[in-house]
């Protein structure tokens, strides 16, 4: 294949991922696409600006393993990003190289050999455990009496209530809450990652915060299509970005932080996803419970999010000791019984 026919597939097989494949087949968040993006416009910038790589010669050989590995060093040093930065956009750019040996078998040995392209090594940040009393206290430093208060609460109390996404509580829409279900089983339809579905209970003080909230911003007459939270722009009603309730939270949690220290300085909204699951741990919900609450596919993926409380460990090393207490316990008793010498020092069962 020619160099100038390979820059057209690759050209071709770019948009048809960016376009079709990830937004429509793998169905992903405007955030991700987003982050998607970014990660192969980077690439390409890295290509046009360091090797002098333009429409003609573009080729498999501009995503050798020698390029990528110059890229991941030139993103360090020259974007100043972060290790993990670093490995988020290699993953974005494997999965794309992916896709282009799908769309032609001249490219598949390219993907294969970026498969071996090590990640950076890095730290992962320890856990931020946020303790119920902390959850309550940031609710209670949220102003009811205002609009925008009442908005407020009833968005980061059901992404919590629930332990959502925050794309998922913003994509929800009045036509994906059931309220008034039989036998009080309400539910809210919830469209998370890859357009998987799971529909989480809403218990009853949610159920009365979403009512009050209900009447106040959509009125008895709504529209089943308008989204739950909405911002008016341009006479319409139109979707919060995360970027913009996420800097509300952080309002809230700096007045909370002066109540209570141990709120997070950088609080956001997937802190309080992650809070939730480890408080139904707490609460003794089973693990795969959890999982399905949250929309894991991977249990692992759920074990990561959940932070085991210093009560919690405390509790365990209690539990152990009391065992071993006991244990030791019986074994002594039965040694006096018997009298072997064997048992005595602890060299027989």
């Amino acid at each position: 294949m020619k160099k100038q026919s390979e820059s057209l597939v690759i050209a071709k097989a770019m948009r048809e991922w960016e376009k079709v494949y990830l937004p429509e087949l793998r169905a992903l968040s405007p955030h991700t696409l987003r982050a998607y993006h970014e990660a192969i416009t980077l690439y390409i910038i890295f290509l046009k600006d360091v090797k002098s790589t333009d429409c003609d010669n573009l080729s498999g050989d501009s995503f050798s393993t020698v390029h990528i590995q110059e890229w991941m060093l030139w993103l360090k040093n020259e974007r100043s990003c972060s290790n993990s930065t670093c490995n988020q956009r290699l993953a974005c750019l494997k999965n794309f190289l992916k896709f282009l040996g799908k769309k032609d078998i001249l490219f598949v040995q390219m993907g294969t050999e970026a498969k071996e392209v090590k990640q950076m090594r890095f730290v992962r940040p320890a856990q931020v455990e946020i303790t119920q009393e902390t959850i309550k206290t940031l609710f209670k430093v949220i102003d009811l009496k205002t609009k925008i208060g009442k908005r407020d609460f009833t968005l980061f109390y059901l992404i919590y209530s629930i332990g959502a996404r925050i794309d998922e509580v913003l994509s929800l829409k009045m036509s994906d809450i059931y309220l008034n279900e039989p036998n009080g089983r309400n539910y809210i339809a919830v469209v998370g990652k890859g357009a998987k579905r799971r529909s989480p209970p809403i218990l009853k003080d949610v159920v009365k915060v979403l009512k009050g909230y209900i009447d106040m911003f959509h009125g008895k007459n709504h529209n089943l299509v308008d989204l739950l939270f909405f911002v008016h722009s341009d006479g319409r009603k139109k979707k919060l970005t995360q970027e913009a309730v996420n800097k509300r939270l952080k309002i809230y949690a700096q007045k909370a932080k002066c109540i209570n220290p141990q709120v997070p300085d950088n609080l956001h909204c997937h802190l309080l996803r992650h809070a939730r699951a480890s408080h139904w741990l707490e609460q003794h919900l089973n693990i795969v419970a959890i999982q399905r609450l949250m929309g894991h596919s991977d249990i692992n993926t759920t074990m990561r999010y959940i932070f085991v409380s210093t009560e919690q460990k405390n509790q365990a090393l209690a539990t152990l000791e009391d065992d071993v207490i006991k244990n030791t316990g019986k074994k002594w008793k039965n040694v006096r019984k018997k009298k072997d010498l064997l048992e005595y020092l602890g060299l027989r069962e």
